[in-house]
């Protein structure tokens, strides 16, 4: 019986002890590009990386994000313009965003400030407007007296005494606008009108994206990135044993 229950301590301590050492030569890129979250977001994984939590090669490349100081994911696009993240939908590679200056909108307060926002890009390198989405124009330097209420989103940061007014392209007092608004006129993108004008700008729109494709390396139970080396400039799978070309290689044991 004794030597039974030695026999037995003896694989038990042979196993754990191949077990460290199996998960302690974990790869370092496998291992740096957990998924990783801000405050208010969901957990953030390839294509996208959070800089200053996650390394650049973890992503794919201009899919960066930062934290903002609201605890949402920031995405700074290649023509200059900002997005606050609501949601990222991974298993159709798009995204909900709305611009930073709309996210603290009240439907009671008529009087905050608005910044003014960069004209919409329909199109970047990597990210596009979703198809079926209606197009907003945001008229600066406005008289409040001219407009119903619901059209009014706030002063502007530029001329506090004069109003910003949203309105959609079909709207019965777009001729209004062009007559009685003097300031700067910026095309945008909602996702539905549902709630109101003000809803819709903080609900924001959706983008969708193009980049190398995350499934054979995730199902092969690895994690996706990017070699940003100019002689390699090319899609990466880190896995729990090597960083391979498009999946990981059969292996004895489950990522950690």
């Amino acid at each position: 019986m004794s030597q039974i229950m030695n026999t037995i301590i003896f694989f038990c301590v042979i196993t754990l002890t191949l077990t460290k050492l199996t998960f302690s030569s974990i790869h370092p890129m496998f291992k740096a590009c957990e998924p990783q979250r801000c405050e208010n977001s969901q957990n953030i994984t390839y294509p996208f990386f959070i800089t200053g939590k996650q390394p650049s090669y973890c992503g794919y490349p201009r899919f960066e994000l930062t934290c903002g100081s609201n605890g949402f994911p920031i995405l700074n696009t290649s023509t200059g313009s900002q997005y606050t993240v609501h949601r990222i939908f991974y298993h159709n590679e798009s995204l909900r965003v709305s611009y930073p200056a709309f996210s603290q909108l009240s439907e009671q307060n008529t009087t905050q400030c608005i910044a003014e926002t960069r004209n919409f890009s329909r199109y970047s390198k990597r990210f596009s407007v979703a198809p079926k989405q209606k197009e907003l124009l945001l008229f600066y330097g406005c008289d409040s007296r001219s407009f119903p209420e619901d059209r009014i989103i706030g002063c502007s940061v530029t001329n506090r005494s004069s109003s910003v007014v949203g309105l959609y392209r079909e709207d019965k007092d777009l001729s209004i606008a062009w007559k009685n608004c003097n300031g700067k006129i910026v095309s945008t993108r909602v996702e539905d009108e549902r709630g109101g004008i003000k809803e819709a700008l903080q609900r924001g729109f959706v983008l969708n994206w193009t980049a190398t494709n995350c499934d054979q390396c995730q199902n092969s139970g690895g994690r996706c990135g990017f070699n940003l080396n100019r002689s390699i400039y090319a899609f990466r799978c880190y896995c729990p044993d090597d960083v391979y070309v498009d999946k990981c290689n059969p292996s004895p044991y489950s990522p950690g």
